[in-house]
Parts: structure tokens; C-alpha cells; sequence
């Protein structure tokens, strides 16, 4: 599969959460139950957004709301599926380009 420049520009971030998926994770949640957390998990989920609307991944099938404070942020994310093609494509690019790098 041929790989846009665009879609190689992936944040390590990005990488690591494609890498989740890969290995079989399907639930996101925050890793703890406090603002700061919550607040943070927000960033993910635009990612994981951000991941599917690049077909990078098959669905997000659900996204479960909470209340933080006076406003509704996202608290859990489930995924449908795993990678798509693209995404196993994009990962065995990277995973390549780093066994060039180590030898």
C-alpha cells in the first residue's frame, strides 16, 4: 500500500496508540478519575478521532460523556475493530524504518 507523506507524519503520541490497537486494545478510558486526567484523556480522544477519520482504524464504535465540573467531557472510548489496512501499513513502515536505523 502506498503511504502519503501526510500519512507518515504521525506524533509519537500517535504511534504508540496505533501500537495499542495492534496488540489487541479496544477501550480507552483516562488513568485516573480526576480533572487533570479527564483533561488530558480529551487530547486522546481527538487522536483516536483523528485516527479513524485517517481510516487508520476501523470504528469507533461508542464514546461514554461524564460531567467534569460544569461541562461534559468524554470518559470512554471503544473501538469496533482493530487496524484497517492502512494503519497495518503505516505500522510496518515505521516498524521497518527503525530495524534500518538499528543495524
Amino acid at each position: 500500500m502506498k503511504l502519503t507523506a501526510k500519512d507518515l507524519s504521525l506524533n509519537a503520541t500517535a504511534l504508540e496508540l496505533l501500537r495499542d490497537v495492534e496488540r489487541g486494545k479496544r477501550v480507552f478510558e483516562p488513568e485516573a478519575d480526576t480533572r487533570e486526567s479527564l483533561g488530558e484523556f480529551q487530547d486522546m480522544v481527538k487522536l483516536l478521532r483523528e485516527l479513524e477519520t485517517r481510516r487508520l482504524i476501523v470504528e469507533i464504535s461508542g464514546l461514554n460523556m461524564a460531567r467534569c465540573g460544569e461541562k461534559s467531557v468524554i470518559d470512554k472510548v471503544r473501538l469496533r475493530g482493530g487496524l484497517t489496512v492502512k494503519g497495518e501499513a503505516l505500522l510496518a513502515h515505521y516498524d521497518t524504518s527503525d530495524d534500518e536505523r538499528a543495524a
